[in-house]
């Protein structure tokens, strides 16, 4: 069977960004998923039937599945807020150089020639910025693919160890959320109460947690991962739409569908349990991947429990080595774990979840999600989602507002379907409810559109101006945190280049962000001295 290139192909572009074609793409930064304009045709005309729109759909379904793991997985929500939550964050030690009269751009490069001048970091609003910024970068470097680890060492000034650079990064999402709905910390992790520990770890000579020491690598990262659990799932549900075609593994090898990035997670996955790539799509090596995946990005040690093995922090939370860990818990007992992959049901997902989890010593994280419906008492969550049922999100926080909504009503309904959200292509293909329902309810909430321009994608029950104003609203809560960011790290004059989200109004958008960027500082944006 030959598929069509232009509803399928792709290929990656920004690593920082987990970008997953140029067909079609979910963008981390941006927040929106890309498709080019033959799949908006096929999914958008509804005479159109058949091949061209089932392939132009798993495209959609594969960037969906990035959606999901950004904004619906524990380490995909952490990764997600961390630098919009780095940038909310560092107002105001922003305001407070300001007021220093030190007004510069970039921050970074400011702060070098500084030490390089004088010999000493003796700025303690910089420090902060400069420390935690790399701190972050650092964390999220690593988690990408550990083999960056080869150069973060390289860092003699700011790269501590990974064990503080997880530190940082948890602690930094985390704290955006309490600031908003649980100050005293009756939901999420108290933070607060980690600073101790994690000096303790250091001073024990723990690996990974004092400088200098060594941290366990994976010979692969999240990229991998999340490209694999997407491109499994699109394939699935093409072989299952497709079945009279007869089509095998091999199929979507030679056509160049199945390489490097998105073969990565699988043939290591082979390599640990010593299997061969299957010839059909039928072997539960395939359903049993996509659990691999799903258990590797779902974490719960720090998030949303609190941290309960300290000194495997950096291990427990690290995606590609739960990833290795668990196929290597998996192949002790193969034949056991495939022949109940053989039937891709919710019990098989809570069954293997525990044992797999009970193996390596970890909180299951499908017990873990029935924290939620605790949650569900608090009044400030109550709120939330009765906000979120209508987009008329509070202006406060407001893109955080918008991801920890979708995040806890994902994982309510992964209580009931954790089967659906893992093995989505499976059953996307079968065209039963209620995995229609929950695609629909849990699609994207932005677009681009013919014209180029970035459009909230339509959901049923909500008012159109209700999702328009949400929309507005969190692009330009967007757009600042990306000003904050730009100034911190990034040299020469400030871009204001936001034609990939309104093609035809970038001055006026401009002009806006100006004037609220001096309503947030006190002072013009074109009055920062850069260097």
């Amino acid at each position: 069977m030959i598929f069509k290139n232009e509803l399928l192909e792709t290929k990656e572009l920004d690593n920082l960004q987990f970008n997953s074609s140029i067909k079609g793409s979910y963008s981390t930064m941006q927040f929106v998923l890309k498709l080019n304009k033959e799949i908006r045709y096929y999914l958008n005309e509804p005479s159109e039937t058949g091949f061209e729109k089932l392939q132009a759909f798993s495209t959609y379904l594969h960037e969906t599945v990035h959606w999901w793991q950004h904004i619906g997985s524990n380490f995909g929500f952490i990764l997600n807020s961390s630098f919009p939550a780095f940038a909310a964050g560092s107002i105001s030690q922003l305001k407070s150089l300001i007021d220093q009269g030190i007004a510069i751009k970039s921050m970074l490069k400011y702060e070098k020639e500084y030490f390089q001048k004088k010999g000493i970091a003796d700025i303690h609003d910089i420090n902060i910025i400069t420390n935690n910024f790399y701190d972050i970068e650092y964390a999220k470097l690593f988690c990408l693919d550990n083999k960056n680890i080869e150069d973060i060492a390289k860092d003699r000034r700011f790269f501590l160890s990974m064990g503080h650079c997880f530190h940082i990064m948890w602690t930094n999402s985390i704290q955006l959320y309490s600031d908003t709905f649980d100050p005293e910390f009756n939901l999420l992790p108290n933070f607060n109460n980690w600073v101790d520990k994690f000096k303790k770890l250091e001073q024990k000579k723990i690996p990974g947690f004092y400088p200098d020491s060594t941290t366990k690598v994976s010979p692969l990262g999240i990229r991998a991962i999340f490209e694999g659990q997407a491109i499994f799932n699109q394939i699935t549900y093409l072989k299952n739409v497709f079945k009279e075609n007869n089509i095998i593994f091999k199929d979507f090898i030679d056509q160049g569908y199945l390489h490097g990035i998105y073969l990565e997670a699988f043939d290591h996955f082979l390599r640990i349990l010593e299997e061969e790539r299957p010839i059909y799509f039928e072997d539960s090596l395939i359903s049993l991947f996509l659990l691999v995946c799903d258990l590797s990005i779902n974490p719960t040690n720090g998030f949303p429990l609190d941290i309960y093995d300290i000194e495997r922090f950096i291990d427990k939370n690290n995606p590609g080595m739960r990833f290795i860990f668990i196929s290597s818990a998996v192949a002790e007992n193969k034949g056991y774990f495939l022949q109940r992959c053989e039937t891709p049901s919710k019990e098989t997902y809570i069954e293997l979840s525990k044992l797999i989890s009970k193996k390596l010593g970890l909180k299951c994280n499908y017990e873990t999600l029935h924290i939620y419906k605790k949650w569900l008492d608090n009044d400030n969550i109550k709120n939330l989602l009765k906000e979120e049922e209508t987009h008329e999100f509070k202006n406060i926080n407001m893109p955080f507002r918008l991801f920890f909504a979708k995040f806890i009503k994902m994982q309510l309904d992964k209580i009931e379907y954790p089967e659906i959200f893992c093995w989505i292509g499976h059953y996307m293909a079968s065209g039963k409810s209620p995995a229609a329902q929950l695609f629909e309810k849990h699609k994207a909430l932005f677009t681009d559109a013919e014209d180029g321009e970035i459009k909230p994608i339509i959901h049923e029950n909500i008012p159109h101006n209700n999702l328009l104003n949400t929309f507005n609203t969190f692009y330009f809560y967007t757009m600042m945190f990306e000003l904050i960011l730009k100034w911190i790290s990034e040299e020469g004059e400030f871009k204001f280049d936001y034609r990939w989200l309104m093609n035809t109004r970038n001055e006026e958008v401009k002009s806006r962000l100006k004037e609220e960027f001096k309503k947030i500082f006190g002072i013009d944006i074109d009055s920062i001295n850069v260097i």
